[in-house]
């Protein structure tokens, strides 16, 4: 009973982290600071477009290296750590009224938060038995979508009352508050009392570690899949990605919603985000990861045609809600799918690769809706939903890529 309890306890205290990342996720990135920017300073979606990607590259470039890193050395924790304050500090610097220096602070506090979640997704394999990775993945996503709910709820009347700026303060607080349990009570198995960073920076360890991680990605051998996975994910999470980042002006520009209503609606959203991650963690344990998320590539494809054509004021929130059940359970399955294409021993290295992948379709995804958006501007209303409806050619691709996977038992 005690031990059942204890395990209890850390998947609660690791779930936590996905909570306290969605106030970041939700407010910063896809919310109120690129409102903050296109709507109140006027300035283009391609500023934004700029600053998150070159953020972007270097968490790509990090991530990859001090995951693997962490692989050798079997610590996770410290980076987990030292990456989620820098983000904290950055989100609380951002309520500056200075566009340049909102943007440079914006990008080093996403480097710190995504970052961060290469070491929080690697942690799961501590406290996740086998047979579970799906269900477990889940339910850190339902916290992390309950962390949203309440992101919004706490903060739309801030919002309404005293503008943009008012909540990055706050949210940095609410990070720093909802991350603490699983910065103090998951722990490394490691007994290493510390990691020497210049060590592993040296030439011939940097070298190392990119032949390892080149036969990871490589070898199709030893890790049968993989490749074509995150071919997949490429292409499907470029499209995620452009919609979590603009959905806020998406909804302004073709929905013409005012800024209450915008988050009444994402609200609604996330509710759908919360459950789909629940059930689509239960549900791949059972049916197979690759099956499931095929069948959330289409429900993206759903999604976008319908926020394409649909114009009455009441289907938007059909809209919302499929939307809300895609998102929810694409980094759920994905996850899993992660965990069961590869071995323990190189879980870091992976998910650093998977991460890379998932930044790379991030800077594809927000420099695509914003190059296309330039020639489609003078459209107004139907050069967003002229972008939106390009976004279905994403996921065909990644459909294709998806095919060619192994069909085996649960994955």
């Amino acid at each position: 009973m005690k031990e059942k309890m204890r395990k209890g306890f850390l998947i609660l205290s690791w779930a936590m982290y996905d909570l306290a990342n969605q106030f970041f996720a939700l407010n910063v990135v896809s919310l109120y600071f690129v409102c903050w920017l296109t709507l109140e300073k006027q300035k283009p979606e391609i500023f934004y477009s700029i600053s998150f990607n070159i953020s972007t590259f270097f968490v790509a470039i990090s991530g990859i290296i001090l995951g693997a890193i962490s692989d050798i050395t079997a610590r996770r924790r410290p980076f987990l750590v030292i990456l989620t304050l820098i983000s904290i500090i950055f989100t609380m610097l951002l309520g500056i009224d200075n566009v340049f220096l909102g943007l440079l602070f914006f990008a080093i506090a996403n480097f710190g938060c995504q970052t961060a979640i290469v070491f929080y997704n690697a942690m799961m394999v501590n406290i996740a038995p086998p047979n579970k990775i799906g269900l477990i993945s889940g339910i850190g996503k339902m916290f992390g979508y309950s962390g949203a709910v309440l992101a919004l709820y706490i903060f739309k009347p801030i919002v309404l009352k005293s503008g943009y700026r008012a909540i990055f303060l706050p949210t940095g607080l609410c990070f720093l508050i909802f991350s603490l349990p699983c910065m103090f009570f998951i722990k490394d198995k490691s007994s290493q009392a510390k990691i020497d960073l210049l060590y592993y920076l040296k030439k011939d360890k940097i070298k190392e570690i990119f032949r390892a991680l080149k036969e990871t990605a490589f070898g199709a051998q030893s890790f049968p899949g993989l490749l074509d996975f995150l071919k997949a994910s490429l292409f499907g999470l470029s499209a995620v990605n452009a919609v979590v980042l603009f959905m806020s002006v998406y909804a302004a520009r073709a929905f013409g919603l005012n800024k209450a209503q915008i988050i009444d609606l994402i609200m609604f959203s996330t509710f759908f985000a919360l459950a789909g991650s629940l059930f689509s963690g239960f549900i791949s344990d059972y049916l197979g990861y690759k099956r499931c998320l095929s069948g959330v590539f289409i429900l993206w494809m759903i999604c976008f045609f319908a926020g394409t054509f649909v114009r009455s004021a009441y289907l938007y929130w059909l809209i919302g809600a499929i939307a809300g059940i895609a998102l929810g359970s694409t980094w759920v399955v994905g996850r899993a799918l992660v965990v069961k294409l590869v071995p323990r021993e190189r879980i870091g290295e992976v998910f650093g690769l998977y991460n890379l992948v998932g930044y790379i379709s991030a800077m594809v995804g927000a420099f695509f809706w914003g190059l296309i958006l330039l020639p489609l501007a003078p459209l107004g209303e139907w050069g967003y939903r002229t972008a939106l409806l390009s976004l279905i050619l994403f996921m065909v691709i990644g459909l294709i890529f998806l095919s060619r996977l192994p069909s085996k038992k649960k994955e």
